[in-house]
């Protein structure tokens, strides 16, 4: 629930709400006789009881005049703070949790398998900036220690740049393909085989609220385009000025295209 739109959380919050007050409804209808007080509004003595017992007793008009009814609505009453403290506290995480705001790009990219990078590019919709920010890159895939020994290995792939002081709008992780590389030593059909994983991952502070950020994403070899680059994201508008557009964040170009 945290992580659903605010239009589905609130229908699921009412729609938890109802189920729930609808249940004990039904239960009390098999002795709505013995619920004194008249309903408001012409609703039958059950729902409107059940709701009255649900919110802790909020209006008063209805009172149990049985054991069992008592019962029942004891049980309305303790499910009912239940639901609302937990749910109160989902509010509240939602409230002060640090939403996701890295889009990072579809494909990683590779210049040139031999001799050239890895490149992730993501770029941020948050208007606020990430400060003391660090990038990782780290390689996941399957190893065989020993003989019919299976477990997932996780390697850093060391990054060209390993952060940035403060990160506005967008960034790139660049690892070098060189021989110490562990893409260059275990090739890219290989890691394939092993089910491999690249996973960047972002950590900064927020300059607004001073919290910790931390996003991640996951990349298969499948993700990779070879002899590719990314296209420019900067553009210069009518007045000179130089302007980040993020909707070009998969835009990538032929590197012997550029090389030409």
């Amino acid at each position: 629930m945290i992580r659903m739109p605010w239009w589905l959380f609130f229908g699921t919050m009412a729609g938890i709400y109802l189920i729930e007050i609808s249940i004990f409804a039904l239960i009390l209808s098999f002795d709505a006789r013995h619920i004194a007080g008249d309903a408001p509004m012409g609703l039958s003595k059950p729902f409107a009881f059940a709701v009255e017992a649900f919110l802790a007793n909020g209006f008063s008009s209805l009172s149990p005049n049985s054991m069992f009814t008592y019962a029942i609505a004891i049980l309305d009453l303790i499910s009912g703070l239940i639901t609302l403290s937990t749910l109160t506290a989902v509010v509240f995480s939602r409230l002060n949790s640090n939403e996701t705001p890295l889009i990072f790009s579809q494909h990683l990219c590779i210049s040139n398998i031999s001799s050239g990078h890895l490149f992730c590019r993501f770029v941020t919709t948050d208007r606020s900036q990430w400060l003391n920010v660090n990038y990782t890159l780290s390689l996941i895939y399957d190893d065989e220690p020993e003989s019919g020994l299976w477990q997932r290995r996780i390697v850093s792939l060391p990054t060209l740049n390993k952060g940035t002081p403060q990160l506005s709008q967008t960034a790139t992780i660049t690892h070098a393909l060189d021989e110490d590389s562990p893409i260059t030593q275990i090739g890219l059909e290989a890691l394939a085989q092993r089910n491999a994983l690249i996973m960047p991952m972002v950590e900064g502070i927020d300059e607004t609220t001073g919290s910790s950020l931390v996003q991640t994403h996951a990349y298969s070899v499948q993700d990779i385009m070879i002899n590719h680059r990314y296209s420019d994201l900067v553009s210069i508008d009518r007045l000179g000025n130089r302007r980040i557009n993020i909707h070009r964040l998969n835009k990538l170009s032929l590197v012997q295209s550029i090389e030409k």
